[in-house]
C-alpha cells in the first residue's frame, strides 16, 4: 500500500467517476484505476461498488475513505509546511449561496486571492441545497448557505452560524398597494420565483398554506438582477436580501413593502469538510470576508 494508490482512491470517491479523478490527478484513467486496483488487492476486499453511477465506495471502502482522507491531509500539510513555508497552496473549491449575489462571491475571490496567492481558486454560485450536496460528496472545500431558522448543517460536515438574514418584498414602485399589509392582501398577486431549492421560496409556499392561500407564480427565473428587472416592470412580487436590493441598477423602479405577518428569514452559515486540514486558515478567511461583506451592506438603523 502506497500514499499515491491511497490519493487515487479517494480522488474517485470524491469526484465519483475514474474520469473526473484522472483529470483532477493529471493521469490516465488506466493509471487510476490499476492503483486502485494496487490498493485492493493489497487491503484483499473492493473498495468501489462498479454497479453505480457515480461509483460509489463499499462499506470497507468507506472505511479506507474515513482514514485515508486525514492521512493525505496531513500529507498535504506537510508538504505545505515545507515547500510553501507552511502557506496553503493547491485547490481551494468554495461556494457560496445565490441569494448572496454575486458580489459576494467577488468580494470573496478579492480577499482570498490577497491573502492566500498560491491557491488555484474554483468558486460557484449555486443553491444552498446544491452546495451542502456537494460538501457532503466531497466535491466543495467549503462554502456559505442558508439554513431555516434553527436548522444545522448535515453531520457530516463542520459548520459555524454567522447569523440571521431577512429577504425584503419588493415590487414595481408603479405598483399602487399601500407599503404596508398582510399576505392575504398580495396572495392574489404573481411571483417571480426562484426554481424549487431556494429557501425563500420554501417559507413563501409554507406561509400560504398555513393560510390555506393560493401561489400564483408569473415567472421562475433564476438571478438576482433578471428578478428585479422583472419586479420593476409589475410583472410580480420578489425576494431579495437588503444588500441585494440596494445594490440593483433597478432600484429606483422598485420599492420594498412590509409585509406584517410574514418575514421570510434564514441563518446565513460558513461550512467545510471535516478533513479541510491546511486550508482551515483559507475557510476562516472565507467566513471572514462573507461576515465583513454582510456587515458592511446591512442597511443602518435609524
Amino acid at each position: 500500500m502506497n500514499l499515491i494508490d491511497l490519493e487515487a482512491f479517494v480522488a474517485v470517491v470524491d469526484h465519483g467517476s475514474v474520469v473526473a479523478a484522472s483529470a483532477v490527478l493529471h493521469l490516465t484513467q488506466s493509471a487510476v484505476t490499476r492503483r486502485i486496483q494496487n490498493l485492493e488487492d493489497a487491503l484483499g476486499v473492493p473498495l468501489l461498488d462498479r454497479q453505480n453511477r457515480p461509483l460509489q465506495p463499499t462499506r470497507a471502502g468507506r472505511e479506507t475513505y474515513e482514514f485515508a482522507k486525514p492521512v493525505l491531509s496531513s500529507v498535504s500539510d506537510l508538504k505545505s509546511a515545507i515547500v510553501h513555508n507552511g502557506e496553503p497552496a493547491g485547490d481551494f473549491r468554495f461556494g457560496v449561496s445565490r441569494s448572496l449575489g454575486d458580489l459576494a462571491l467577488t468580494h470573496s475571490i478579492g480577499r482570498l486571492r490577497e491573502g492566500f496567492p498560491k491557491l488555484k481558486l474554483q468558486a460557484f454560485a449555486q443553491w444552498s441545497p446544491i452546495l451542502l450536496e456537494r460538501l457532503v460528496n466531497r466535491t466543495l472545500d467549503a462554502a456559505v448557505v442558508f439554513l431555516p431558522e434553527g436548522g444545522t448543517p448535515p453531520g457530516s460536515i463542520d459548520g459555524e452560524r454567522l447569523g440571521t438574514e431577512t429577504f425584503s418584498v419588493v415590487t414595481a414602485k408603479s405598483n399602487q398597494l399601500p407599503s404596508s399589509l398582510m399576505l392575504k392582501d398580495i396572495s392574489s398577486g404573481p411571483w417571480i420565483l426562484n426554481p424549487h431549492g431556494c429557501g425563500a421560496r420554501s417559507m413563501l409556499e409554507t406561509a400560504l398554506l398555513r393560510q390555506s392561500l393560493p401561489l400564483a407564480i408569473a415567472v421562475e427565473a433564476e438571478g438576482n438582477d433578471l428578478q428585479l428587472s422583472l419586479a420593476a416592470q409589475n410583472v410580480g412580487f420578489a425576494f431579495a436580501l437588503p444588500h441585494v436590493y440596494n445594490a440593483s441598477p433597478f432600484r429606483k423602479q422598485l420599492r420594498v413593502i412590509t409585509v406584517k405577518d410574514f418575514a421570510p428569514q434564514q441563518s446565513a452559515w460558513a461550512v467545510h469538510s471535516k478533513h479541510i486540514g491546511h486550508l482551515l486558515p483559507v475557510v476562516r478567511c472565507l467566513r471572514a470576508a462573507i461576515t465583513q461583506y454582510l456587515q458592511t451592506r446591512r442597511p443602518k438603523r435609524t
